[in-house]
């Protein structure tokens, strides 16, 4: 994950750092001899990859804001090339040391992130790169042990949920999912399937008004915890916009109590009220039903509204033209599209 510049500016770097040529090399050389050991046993890759940068850049100085480049992400964390040239730029735009970095590394290695789950954390949240062990994050994990999360919890939710780390009012919040869904498993889910969970939205004033109205409308604990786990917005939304929805899920006629009402609120909210009319107009002309036969069709598979233009019209073009059926045929049994 760490490697030192090598070669390109030195008249720049040679300006910053006076130090005769001799003194420059014998630093560079007590530098290499402590961290190739941490980076080895940070990271069990191959010894010449880290000894080849650190040897390189023995004849330059050593740059105190830029000692990660995209080469050593793609190594060490698994990033793609495009993820660690982000990452690697904004590394570069904060001041940053070997020891701090170091140290994040050993704060890592406690929790048994691998490559993968580094890689991961990163993609979702680019400054994770840059934190520091300071105050703020090591309180963060303390608080995440006192709500009751195991050493191996917090490093699943660091891996899909990073900024738990550096944002202390995410920790009620996960407090008050742990306490609406009852385990981690399930908080894991949602938020593998929605990570705005935990960015995005108030408690008091979006999801609580939400889950009671939800809840008025005929809606048990569990069909709302299941909405939650699927990852539909639906409690993150303004309450007024949720109103919208349960009006325009209304239409299709199921009762609420059925799971066919839980599958339309969460379709609807994935297209929102607006294109809802437009996406059965399009139904119904490329089906060529009445509207009686569309709302069978929908109230039987609500997620149909769901999928794309696109894909419905291949889909549809397919079954009819290779598979031989009847539109009507596939009205009623709407999930073959």
């Amino acid at each position: 994950q760490i490697s030192l510049t090598t070669g390109h500016d030195t008249a720049v770097r040679s300006r910053r750092d006076p130090s005769p040529p001799r003194r420059r090399a014998g630093a560079m050389q007590r530098l290499q001899k402590q961290l190739l050991p941490a980076l080895r046993a940070a990271f069990p890759l191959p010894a010449s990859h880290f000894s080849s940068r650190l040897l390189s850049a023995s004849t330059a100085t050593l740059s105190p804001t830029r000692f990660v480049d995209e080469d050593a992400l793609v190594a060490a964390c698994g990033l793609t090339g495009a993820e660690a040239l982000k990452a690697s730029k904004r590394l570069q735009k904060v001041p940053s040391n070997l020891d701090a970095a170091l140290t994040f590394l050993a704060f890592l290695a406690d929790f048994r992130l691998s490559k993968d789950d580094i890689a991961a954390a990163s993609s979702r949240y680019p400054r994770f790169l840059h934190l520091k062990v300071d105050e703020t994050l090591t309180s963060q994990v303390a608080r995440l042990r006192d709500i009751g999360l195991s050493t191996p919890e917090i490093g699943r939710l660091i891996t899909i949920a990073p900024c738990i780390l550096s944002n202390p009012r995410t920790i009620s919040r996960l407090e008050f999912y742990l306490s609406f869904l009852g385990s981690y498993p399930r908080v894991h889910s949602a938020l593998r399937n929605n990570s705005s969970l935990l960015r995005r939205n108030n408690i008091e004033s979006e999801v609580k008004p939400n889950i009671a109205f939800l809840e008025q409308c005929g809606l048990t604990t569990c069909d709302i915890a299941k909405i939650l786990m699927s990852g539909s917005r639906i409690l993150i939304m303004q309450p007024e916009h949720v109103k919208e929805i349960v009006a325009c899920a209304d239409k299709f006629g199921m009762p609420r109590e059925s799971a066919g009402f839980r599958y339309a609120l969460m379709a609807v909210t994935g297209i929102s009220p607006v294109r809802v009319s437009a996406k059965l107009d399009f139904l119904r002309m490329v089906i060529g039903c009445s509207d009686a036969q569309l709302h069978i069709a929908v109230s039987r598979f609500p997620l149909i509204l769901t999928y794309s233009e696109v894909k419905l019209s291949r889909s549809l073009e397919f079954l009819k033209a290779e598979v031989g059926l009847e539109p009507q045929y596939i009205v009623l049994r709407p999930a073959l599209l």
